[in-house]
């Protein structure tokens, strides 16, 4: 389930409009540009020399606000948009009002702050429930839900020993590529999970699973957005066990059975966004068949952020710098279409033919090409995937996909290096 976050896609029409009203400073116009460019990197770069010059106070809690949730700073996110919600709705206008609520109810959901997360979501869908279609509204009503129904659960916290902590990793064959397993303990039974950086909230899990680890319903007709837009329960625990890791408080979302998915692939859980933010860092060593999880996180810079709690890891394709979703529980992965217009002379020549994508909500089919040989830099290192599909079947410019580094990705390297508390990934 994905949040969408509009906030970024309202800035240039709020911008230019402010621009046109309000008497500017050099450094207002390069911060506007900034933020219109949409490029949380150079955003990240450029920002701390324009701060102290720039006049419009709205511009500089926009920026903070989208370094926050970008790069994995909740807290700050939280500073800023709470400001902007005080003092600023007037500059900002009604719709970009809405957008920002919304994600300060999805930024109090990921600090557990979860009852002030429920009242906010309330407040959206109250106002906005009478002329907005639930197909638009599904995501404040999950705001909404789930902040209602956790409001009495504590925010989760990791407990860990003073020294690297190693599991098992196990690799299965998932339809047409494969799932990256760790085993996780949960009320004394242990499963193995699919590791999913793509997980954007708690944890998933098959609804089997729950009845039979003794999961707590919380709440049911919780929505949220897959292959369509499907309901699941929402259900705690007072902790998860990765080997010595103790993860106090998780949340699961519990999926129905499906037949249609469930004759592809079957699962007992997925282990998601939460813990993975949490335990800050982790190795993926596919040489020596193991999670790593270090006592003490390495440094890096940052070259991958979070939108809507999913992590985007910047490659160079061809030259040109191209943001792809980095989404370890993609079996394999695959380019869009996004990809398909920024990179026409990739794809020229290259035989059509319909594949499918399956995923919470059912399986689709589509219209792709292959690409034999997805050559680019990521993570520090030269990578080459074979046989990616690109996908076409979208043509609106409102739905253009850039594409996901799936599991094939992740075991191209001998280990790999998943950072959350810089944001980063690093390869070797």
């Amino acid at each position: 389930m994905r949040i969408i976050n509009k906030l970024s896609t309202l800035l240039v029409a709020l911008l230019l409009g402010y621009g046109s009203a309000y008497p500017q400073t050099q450094a207002d116009v390069k911060m506007g540009e900034l933020l219109n460019g949409g490029d949380l990197f150079r955003l990240r770069k450029g920002y701390p020399d324009l701060k102290d010059s720039v006049s419009v106070k709205m511009l500089g809690f926009i920026a903070d606000a989208q370094l926050g949730i970008g790069f994995n700073r909740p807290e700050d996110a939280a500073v800023a948009l709470d400001s902007l919600l005080l003092h600023h709705q007037n500059e900002m206008g009604m719709e970009t009002s809405i957008a920002t609520a919304a994600l300060q109810g999805m930024n109090l959901l990921n600090l557990g702050m979860y009852g002030q997360a429920g009242k906010v979501g309330e407040d959206l869908v109250n106002a906005l429930k009478e002329s907005v279609p639930f197909e638009a509204l599904y995501s404040l009503v999950f705001i909404e839900k789930a902040g209602k129904a956790l409001a009495h659960v504590p925010k989760p916290y990791l407990e860990r020993p003073d020294h690297d902590v190693t599991v098992p990793l196990s690799v299965e064959t998932a339809g047409r590529g494969k799932h990256v397993h760790i085993p996780v303990e949960v009320n004394g039974m242990t499963k193995n999970y699919i590791f999913d950086t793509g997980c954007s909230f708690g944890n998933f899990v098959s609804e089997k699973y729950a009845e039979e680890a003794g999961l707590k319903i919380v709440a049911d007709s919780i929505p949220i957005s897959g292959m369509e837009i499907g309901f699941v329960k929402l259900a705690t625990a007072d902790s998860l066990k990765i080997g010595e890791l103790v993860y106090y408080n998780p949340v699961f979302m519990v999926t129905p059975p499906d037949n249609e998915t469930d004759s592809v692939f079957a699962f007992d859980g997925v282990l998601g966004y939460h813990f993975i933010r949490d335990a800050k860092e982790i190795i993926i060593d596919n040489e020596a068949g193991k999670f790593v999880f270090p006592q003490k996180p390495s440094d890096g810079e940052p070259n991958m952020y979070l939108s809507s709690n999913v992590p985007q890891v910047r490659i160079s394709y061809d030259g040109q710098p191209f943001d792809l979703i980095f989404d370890t529980g993609n079996v394999k992965s695959d380019l869009g279409n996004k990809f398909a217009r920024t990179f026409p002379d990739a794809v020229e020549g290259l035989a059509e033919h319909t594949t499918s994508r399956g995923g919470f909500g059912g399986i689709s089919q589509t219209k792709a090409v292959t690409l034999p040989r997805f050559c680019f830099e990521a993570a520090g290192s030269a990578v080459t995937l074979h046989d990616t599909e690109v996908i076409k079947g979208t043509e609106s410019d409102s739905h253009l996909f850039s594409g996901s580094l799936g599991a094939d990705f992740v075991l191209s390297f001998k280990r790999l290096v998943i950072n959350y508390r810089d944001m980063f990934i690093r390869g070797e």
